[in-house]
């Protein structure tokens, strides 16, 4: 169970890192690129609004972490819950860690292009996130049926 604290411990590392790295993003953002930039130009509105929506998730994901840390009760459940085979089935009948990349690669290169063109970036974004539906929709079929 130590191994796994230690798990624990390096995931609450990696998530400080990118709250930091989110909250530089932010500050640059909202004092220095937006003052350059158009303000009405949607797509820095979607970065941005990206940019928060992580660093929230990352935020309340470090708070469940940090009270996994201090109860070996709660270290408990969230091994088994990490362990569970048919968990694990249902993930990868539902494509989800390959899926999962697929979408993030194509919203992040989505807000790439959408500096070029906006038609690509609408399609790419709207895209990812179908491909994020369906994926969680036969998720919750497999957890349904099985």
């Amino acid at each position: 169970m130590e191994n796994f604290r230690k798990k624990v411990i390096k995931r609450i590392r990696i998530l400080t890192a990118f709250i930091l790295i989110f909250c530089v993003y932010i500050v640059l953002d909202v004092f220095f690129i937006r003052n350059n930039i158009d303000s009405e130009n949607f797509i820095n509105s979607f970065q941005f609004g990206l940019m928060f929506g992580l660093e929230m998730l990352a935020i309340i994901n470090l708070i469940k972490l940090n009270k996994v840390v201090k109860s070996d009760k709660e270290l408990k459940l969230l091994y088994n819950k990490e362990n569970d085979e048919r968990l694990k089935l249902i993930r990868s009948k539902a494509g989800m860690p390959l899926l999962l990349i697929n979408s993030i690669i194509m919203i992040i290169s989505g807000i790439i292009l959408g500096y070029f063109n906006t038609i690509i970036f609408l399609t790419l974004i709207i895209t990812a996130g179908i491909q994020m539906l369906i994926g969680l929709f036969i998720k919750f079929y497999c957890l349904r049926k099985f």
